[in-house]
């Protein structure tokens, strides 16, 4: 090996260890690679990139990257990105497999535990993955592992323990900032709702949307900088969290008369109707080099800026539509619109979605039409969904769909956007909640201080809907006997 290679490989190794231990893993990652263009296969530099790509959940250059070591494959280091890469790709199995052959490598014993606790968890054997996690913590106290203990807590939702084990990660390291952002969310979730919208601004490290900020727009840093100020808002996170916090830019026409909220073209007419003195505009008609806008501010930042700390200080504006209905809906029925599952890329879809079959109790009922009012159906569900007749809107724009939901008696849905919209919108609805729900739903099993109209039914333990169904058919039958009584 050329002597002069080597030394200049060093260099670059040493670099890149020490933006790593920064946490500065982008700079970390291109000192790593000059290293190996220098010293190829060496392994120590191999592992640091393997680790970086784990950090930054980046599956596909995770995989890309051990394609090129195939010819070193039995080589620990390269085993344990393979076993990564099964993780990845929900090949929870394979990847624990790996991790049973890789617990005698001393140098990687606790990724390797952690890696086998991250498999069970998702296998949902949560115990087994805890008594894990606990035997790491008897090797290290190490902060990542009280983090990762906090988010399998997080994910049962067992809020309070969540946040005990994730303030004793933060207290061995003040800086990570995804423990940070876990503890805004147990927080917000337990009603803190000052000091949690406080830590909400660390949401940054965990959603990818700088591509969506106006680099040559300021942020807000004190809600006084934007008295008489023209203010860009704009969208962040999906339609139903849009929705939900598009009642706090009414709120700060107290400060400015100049605002203009920025959405996805899918709300841009019903936000338009929020009020007369807001623009509402589609993001790709936002013309910057016309437009000169003093300040910008994501949607989600509103309420720390708007100082909301208290449950009580969250308004509601119900929004009134002026467009007409484009659908006579049967008024010698009860009118009920379904939605049962939301986007499935969404964290913890899998709890909040509702296998249509439960909906089974409640399709029977006489002198009833059913609505299918959310997008996606299920290729495992389409049988069962053929053998009833339900009326599908799914196919609506959020614009005609706003129109049609108006005039429903009832709204039926998992925690998706359509609660969100016919909340907004004042309409009787049913929230179907599960155990470990988000953050914004606090830990109310009846209502929600964001829609007045909403009753909530919650599950009483992880996935248990049966519970949630036999009250929800309870429901129903009090509402069809008002109806026609």
């Amino acid at each position: 090996m050329n002597q002069n290679n080597f030394e200049k490989a060093k260099i670059h190794f040493e670099k890149g260890v020490n933006f790593f231990n920064n946490f500065e893993y982008d700079i970390s990652e291109k000192e790593f690679l000059l290293c190996l263009g220098l010293v190829p296969d060496r392994l120590s530099a191999i592992i640091n990139l393997i680790k970086i790509y784990i950090v930054k959940e980046e599956a596909g250059k995770l995989k890309d990257f051990l394609e090129k070591f195939n010819h070193i494959k039995h080589q620990k280091e390269v085993q344990f990105g393979i076993a990564y890469n099964d993780y990845f790709n929900n090949k929870y199995d394979n990847s624990i497999a790996i991790c049973n052959n890789l617990l005698n490598f001393t140098e990687l014993e606790l990724e390797v535990l952690s890696l086998q606790a991250a498999n069970y968890i998702k296998k949902k054997e949560f115990l087994t993955s805890l008594k894990i996690y606990k035997k790491i913590l008897l090797k290290k106290k190490d902060f990542e592992i009280y983090y990762n203990i906090g988010n399998l807590f997080f994910e049962l939702g067992k809020t309070r323990q969540a946040y005990y084990f994730f303030k004793k990660s933060n207290n061995l390291n003040s800086e990570h900032k995804s423990t940070l952002f876990h503890i805004s969310l147990c927080l917000l979730k337990l009603k803190d709702l000052n000091k949690g919208f406080q830590l909400y601004e660390t949401r940054w490290v965990k959603k990818n949307s700088e591509n969506k900020r106006y680099t040559n727009i300021p942020l807000v840093n004190e809600i006084e900088q934007i008295f008489n100020k023209k203010i860009l808002i704009w969208q962040e996170q999906g339609l139903g969290d849009t929705i939900q916090f598009s009642r706090f830019v009414i709120d700060l026409n107290k400060y400015s008369k100049n605002i203009t909220l920025v959405v996805h073209k899918k709300l841009k007419d019903l936000l338009s109707h929020i009020s007369p003195l807001i623009r509402v505009m589609e993001y790709d008609l936002l013309d910057l080099e016309k437009e000169k806008f003093d300040f910008q501010l994501p949607i989600c930042s509103l309420p720390k800026f708007l100082e909301v700390k208290r449950i009580e200080d969250i308004p509601y504006y119900k929004l009134e539509l002026s467009k007409k209905n484009i659908k006579n809906l049967d008024s010698n029925v009860l009118n009920i619109g379904l939605a049962w599952s939301g986007n499935p890329n969404y964290p913890n879809d899998e709890y909040r979605s509702i296998p249509f079959k439960y909906f089974k109790k409640i399709l029977d009922f006489k002198k009833t039409n059913f609505y299918k009012l959310s997008k996606d159906l299920r290729i495992q569900e389409l049988l069962d969904y053929n053998s009833y007749n339900i009326i599908d809107l799914g196919d609506k724009d959020f614009s005609d769909l706003s129109c049609l939901v108006k005039d429903l008696d009832l709204v039926i849905s998992a925690d998706t956007s359509i609660i969100h919209l016919s909340g907004v919108l004042g309409i009787n609805s049913i929230l179907l909640l599960n155990f470990n729900s988000d953050w914004r739903w606090f830990d109310s099993y009846k209502t929600t201080p964001w829609y007045p109209s909403v009753k909530i039914i919650k599950q009483k333990k992880l996935n248990d809907w049966e519970y949630v169904f036999d009250q929800l058919n309870d429901e129903i039958k009090i509402i069809h006997k008002t109806k026609f009584n």
